[in-house]
């Protein structure tokens, strides 16, 4: 009963996540973010209550593994949360990092919430089902007008790689697969061509991979060097295009960019172990030019230099911790689709690799762009972090009975 609530707060996260009315500004607004954060976390702690009744020892396994495992990121949160405790109420600061601190909780949240749960498997596939419709939507926006979803695709490009990393990868897979990751190009920006090469990259890797445990020495060496010389044609081909009509590309805002992350990085060099503590503001005053917006207050645009420039030595060490985590589950992905004999359904790893996408797309993401400190794209990044992490778990330790019955309960996003 409780997962119910779970599934609503999730879909109401999604709906405001794609924005279809607004325009790609609701989920920065002060009503997004507190919907997210209290129905998300009511959700999420109502649930966590349930399993902690209902089922205490599964529920304390859970936590402790999580604890394990995720142990950096709680820490990185607890550092934000306090640090930006002390900036709103005490210093009165209204721009600070408490929603990006608040954010990373919704990972051990989420793991915790569908490892202990009496069907992970089924819990799963159920919000996979929301983030597909969810996904799908944010396409049907994109592709007809101009909603730019730049800080938001990281969750539509990794749908093309669950159908390229398909064995045997039919036709209608390739061109399917690749549809839904050319389509992303309609945003238009650097940040999503950057995503749209990582996942074709990691696609290609899982195919290389794959091809090099083949038997036949010599079969796989021909298709390893067909590979590499499709990459460097399509290499020129990208070059070509650039040199061409760079243009009509998008700029990048690089005047901009200099600016904000020379401020950071100077923040950092004047405090370099633990920075301000994330006790100062989230935004800077932005002096080179007048930009079109109601003030001149603006973020730094890079997520990864505000934790170094607040958190210091102490906030990167503990999120490259978290990335080193999240990429040592991403590796297992690709090492499983890419193994003539899977330990799991073919369907749940396609689906772990989607996530590993997503988690690796959404950094690419956070080192350009801001989206962290709006609790609605922390609670998609970092809830499916903790997705990604319970669904390893379950194909890694549940037994083959649980694993083949949970690969048998398919739903649209599995298919």
């Amino acid at each position: 009963m409780t997962e119910l609530f779970v599934f609503v707060a999730t879909a109401i996260a999604g709906i405001l996540f794609v924005d279809p009315f607004y325009g790609g500004a609701l989920v920065k607004t002060p009503f997004a973010k507190v919907i997210v954060l209290v129905l998300g976390s009511g959700a999420l702690g109502f649930h966590l209550l349930g399993r902690a009744v209902v089922a205490p020892e599964r529920f304390a396994r859970a936590t402790r593994e999580v604890f394990a495992d995720w142990w950096p990121l709680i820490v990185l949160s607890l550092f934000i949360i306090l640090g930006s405790a002390f900036a709103r109420f005490a210093e009165d600061i209204k721009e600070s990092f408490l929603a990006m601190g608040l954010g990373m909780l919704f990972l051990p949240a989420v793991a915790v919430a569908v490892r202990s749960d009496a069907n992970p498997m089924l819990f799963m596939k159920s919000l996979a089902v929301i983030y597909v419709l969810m996904a799908v939507s944010m396409l049907g926006i994109l592709v007809p007008t101009d909603h730019l979803f730049h800080e938001s695709i990281f969750v539509v490009v990794p749908l093309g790689g669950y159908f390229l990393t398909a064995r045997p990868l039919r036709a209608w897979q390739v061109v399917l697969g690749l549809t839904l990751v050319g389509l992303c190009a309609f945003s238009f920006k650097n940040t999503t061509f950057l995503m749209m090469l990582t996942t074709l990259a990691a696609c290609a890797l899982v195919g290389i991979v794959r091809i090099a445990k083949q038997q036949s020495t010599l079969r796989a060496t021909a298709w390893i060097y067909f590979i590499v010389v499709v990459l460097v044609v399509c290499a020129a081909g990208l070059f070509y295009a650039w040199l061409n009509y760079r243009t009509k590309l998008p700029t990048g805002n690089v005047d901009y960019r200099t600016e904000m992350y020379g401020i950071a990085w100077r923040r950092f060099l004047s405090s370099p172990i633990w920075g301000t503590g994330f006790t100062e503001s989230s935004v800077n005053y932005f002096t080179l030019y007048k930009v079109e917006v109601a003030t001149q207050e603006l973020p730094t645009h890079s997520d990864i230099l505000d934790i170094l420039a607040h958190g210091g030595l102490i906030g990167l060490a503990l999120w490259l911790a978290v990335v080193w985590r999240i990429l040592s589950i991403s590796w297992a992905a690709v090492v499983e689709l890419a193994s003539p004999v899977q330990r799991g359904g073919a369907r749940a790893w396609r689906w772990l690799f989607l996530l590993a996408l997503m988690q690796i797309d959404a950094i690419v993401t956070y080192a350009v762009n801001p989206p962290l400190i709006s609790p609605v794209h922390g609670f998609w990044i970092w809830g499916s972090a903790g997705l990604m992490w319970a669904l390893h778990r379950q194909l890694t330790q549940a037994s083959p009975a649980e694993v083949a019955q949970g690969d048998r309960l398919r739903s649209p996003a599995l298919a």
